[in-house]
């Protein structure tokens, strides 16, 4: 699948890009350049707008995660423009699993699965989403997550199963959808609505609601597509579908994940309670029970 991705448009969540603005100046002066600019320059606000939507936040890699990258196979994925860096951890005959990290986020987001997923007898596959990790570039988006899926999945060739977070969970929806010879996913605090997204963030960052339409205007515009497209009952597939969502998740609301329940008709929902939206990847028996629901009927 080949995008035009000069401009694009991201999925925006209320996540890291908003949590890391949170009780710090950079929000206060956020707040107030954009309730200035839009006043006095309305075109800039919106570019500007859109800038910070398309920028997703960078975190450098721990210890740990370059030592677990270590113990993996380098797979560089074909991409239109320039390649996508993923990691394979055990037999590339063996039924292959992806992760798919979230905003913000990298492949080694997801270790946690890792080893339950290899003792399952898959092998998996992880890797860090276009202008994300050590894949790089200066921008991100929705179809930049979903373009890199696809590449993935193709350059893999059968896919037994899918896991994702957040924007991940989202992507990965979309993608199963279009592909029933993957045979079933885990969607883990999954966003719904990218019209709603977008409000979130707007409010977050207290854009008038006339900016925020008129960024939502100008991606639609600029790709002939409508927002609308992007909710999630516009991807519906025949796999068992596992969604996981924590009731107390601030950055992409519990119900959501309902949402997306409702529209499988193969979907079962597992509530959590108190794990928020991050700390539900490191939860043990989150990670085991998506390993189970992966296992299936691997027939």
């Amino acid at each position: 699948m080949e995008l035009n991705l000069k401009p694009a448009f991201f999925w925006p969540i209320n996540s890291t890009s908003v949590r890391s603005f949170k009780f710090s100046t950079k929000l206060f002066w956020q707040r107030a350049i954009f309730r200035v600019l839009f006043q006095a320059a309305p075109r800039h606000a919106v570019e500007r707008a859109i800038r910070v939507m398309l920028t997703p936040p960078r975190q450098p890699f721990s210890d740990a995660e370059l030592a677990l990258l270590e113990e993996a196979s380098l797979l560089p994925v074909p991409l239109i423009p320039g390649r996508l860096i993923a990691w394979r951890w055990g037999r590339a005959a063996d039924p292959a699993v992806v992760l798919v990290h979230g905003w913000g986020g990298r492949g080694t987001q997801m270790r946690g699965f890792i080893e339950p997923l290899l003792a399952r007898g898959f092998s998996v596959v992880a890797y860090d989403a276009p202008g994300h990790g050590m894949t790089g570039g200066v921008e991100s988006s929705l179809p930049h997550f979903l373009q890199g899926l696809n590449a993935v999945l193709d350059h893999l060739g059968p896919v037994h199963a899918i896991v994702g977070h957040s924007l991940g969970g989202a992507v990965a929806a979309m993608a199963l959808a279009q592909r029933p010879a993957v045979k079933r996913a885990v969607l883990i605090a999954p966003p719904a609505s990218l019209a709603d997204s977008s409000r979130r963030i707007a409010e977050a960052l207290q854009w008038p609601e006339a900016l925020r339409a008129a960024v939502q205007r100008r991606i639609e515009y600029r790709f002939g597509l409508n927002w609308s497209d992007f909710e999630a009952e516009r991807a519906s597939g025949e796999q068992p579908l596992l969604v996981i969502h924590d009731r107390q998740d601030r950055e992409v609301p519990f119900g959501e994940g309902h949402r997306h329940v409702r529209s499988w008709p193969r979907a079962r929902l597992l509530e959590t309670s108190g794990l928020g939206h991050r700390r539900v990847l490191e939860d043990s028996a989150v990670i085991e029970a998506s390993a189970d629901f992966v296992v299936g009927d691997r027939s």
